[in-house]
């Protein structure tokens, strides 16, 4: 089995959108993709490829000048295979600055699970984004992520 986070590019669009169920539902989707895999706003997509098919992605970019994870998906077919949590392993790597934000709906059970176990704590919530279901941030500091990744290589 081969495993391999790379950039997004142009090429990888239709595949991401085939799996991300939103893009379903919304034309939107599409352009805010597109635009995000060209670099708009300071963007940086990942993809992650396992044994040569895209498995998930990733979307980074800015919050109040930290970094934000502000999108992440797995295809269907891969979930619980650890593909969001080397996602994440590979962005906290990584990143720079003394703290990183992400969020996700208080609906979604499996990513705040993900979250907690590495580490990051609930730093706020904004209601009204998806009605009835509020986004709840969190946050990781840097010297909580580099012990964990410390304790992790012992």
């Amino acid at each position: 089995m081969s495993v391999a986070i790379r950039p997004a590019t142009s090429d990888d669009l239709a595949t991401i959108l085939g799996f991300d169920p939103v893009a379903r539902r919304e034309e939107r989707r599409h352009d805010y993709m597109s635009k995000a895999i060209a670099g708009d706003r300071g963007m940086d997509v990942r993809v992650l490829v396992l044994d040569d098919e895209i498995a998930g992605y990733a979307v980074m970019a800015e919050f109040f000048g930290h970094p934000f994870l502000e999108r992440i998906y797995t295809a269907e077919r891969f979930l619980r295979r650890g593909v969001a949590g080397a996602l994440m392993a590979n962005i906290e790597g990584q990143f720079e600055g003394d703290r990183m934000f992400v969020s996700c709906n208080e609906s979604n059970q499996p990513m705040r699970t993900l979250l907690v176990a590495r580490g990051y704590r609930v730093s706020g919530m904004v209601e009204n984004l998806d009605p009835g279901d509020p986004e709840l941030f969190f946050v990781i500091f840097r010297d909580a992520l580099d012990a964990a990744i410390e304790a992790a290589n012992s």
